[in-house]
């Protein structure tokens, strides 16, 4: 079977190639994109916590409170020509999630999105890594087709255990994208493939772990010769998996009424043997280290995230946790770590004021610009955030 994967993808890679030769000396061929762009509803600023999420096959909506009706007409700004049913603007049922199919311009890809609408009651402040699904999509027909995953994403339950309340996200889906066309995945979900995974030797029953990985050549070509293992709350968007930084997207919705004092958490680390410089820059580091931090921002009406090229530069950045240099080690003994939040750029928290927060992990503290030892790995569990007025969890 994956033999047969690699020629479907091999032939459409090719296809894809003459039909770019073949377009210069004939009109411009069909879009084959079938992904939904933007989503909104009517009157959004006030009934929207936030702007929509919109991830590989999903679409989420956050309302500011319970609805007394959850019949809403949303519409969506598809990629070039492509078309979607139900069609946009088609007011639906949400009080259970709706499913819509987009089709691509060339009718020969399509892709199908589930759009739900929820409340989110409050911020989660206690994260086990417990839980993990394992996504697969298929997008297209027939022989063009192709499948995304077996692809692991962890995500947490509200303290009814019943709510879904937070997503972490990771680079899990631009590495996909890199196996399916060198044909290293399989059938079955293997957890050794992946930068970021479950692992059932966490602190307290299963954690997260980050682990860097080689691209192979492959990723050299395109200038991506590693993959560090991440974590973070927000989303990677597929569309712009080309380029990994924009198509990271730092934040959730921060509602809790006092401002954030301290990231805890539980850590093992074990560097690599060899550390690589690959950005055109150099280095100070000789050798592997993991990193983590959180920041608070301010949360606009044009933007409700960072990008992963922020370098903690950007203006709407409330307060900021590193990692102190003293828990940047390597241990194969759990050990606790924290983070004290600091404010920065000379703001104070306002609890009448709208909050994005995120929380972000790496097993190679340089992996975003590509320095890193392959095989570091970072073992995190039972991460907590702490207010300035108490200590207690929030669930």
């Amino acid at each position: 079977m994956k033999k047969i994967r690699n020629f479907v993808v091999i032939a459409t890679m090719l296809f894809a190639s003459g039909a770019m030769f073949t377009s210069c000396i004939k009109e411009e061929a069909l879009n084959a994109e079938a992904d939904i762009e933007k989503a909104t509803i009517e009157d959004a600023s006030s009934i929207l916590q936030l702007e929509p999420s919109i991830t590989n096959n999903k679409v989420t909506f956050k309302l500011r409170q319970f609805a007394s009706s959850y019949k809403f007409a949303p519409e969506f700004v598809l990629t070039e020509g492509a078309t979607i049913i139900p069609e946009s603007g088609t007011e639906l049922d949400f009080l259970n999630p709706q499913t819509y199919t987009v089709t691509s311009e060339d009718g020969l890809w399509e892709k199908k999105y589930t759009v739900e609408f929820i409340v989110d009651e409050g911020t989660l402040f206690a994260y086990s890594f417990e839980h993990q699904e394992i996504i697969y999509d298929v997008v297209g027909e027939g022989f063009g087709s192709y499948v995304i995953g077996p692809l692991p994403k962890f995500f947490d339950y509200a303290a009814d255990m019943t709510t879904r309340r937070a997503d972490w996200d990771s680079g899990n889906l631009g590495y996909d994208f890199l196996l399916g066309v060198i044909g290293g995945k399989g059938e079955e979900f293997d957890s050794e493939l992946w930068p970021t995974v479950q692992t059932d030797k966490g602190y307290i029953g299963k954690g997260a772990k980050l682990k860097t990985v080689s691209t192979g050549p492959l990723g050299g070509m395109f200038g991506a010769p590693i993959a560090a293992g991440s974590l973070f709350l927000g989303n990677f968007i597929r569309a712009k998996v080309s380029n990994p930084l924009s198509a990271t997207e730092f934040g959730q919705a921060y509602t809790y009424a006092y401002a954030p004092k301290t990231v805890t958490g539980y850590f093992k680390y074990k560097a690599g043997e060899k550390f690589v410089v690959n950005s055109k820059e150099p280095s100070e580091l000789t050798e592997d280290i993991w990193d983590g931090y959180a920041i608070l921002f301010e949360k606009t009406e044009s933007n409700n995230y960072l990008t992963g090229s922020h370098n903690f530069k950007d203006d709407r950045m409330v307060s900021v946790a590193r990692l102190p240099k003293e828990f940047a080690i390597e241990t194969d003994e759990w050990k606790p770590f924290e983070m004290k939040f600091e404010f920065e750029n000379g703001k104070t928290f306002d609890p009448e004021k709208e909050y994005m927060f995120t929380i972000v992990f790496s097993s190679s503290k340089e992996g975003a610009i590509f320095n890193a030892a392959v095989g570091s790995t970072l073992l995190i569990d039972e991460v907590q955030i702490t207010t300035e007025e108490n200590t207690d969890v929030e669930g």
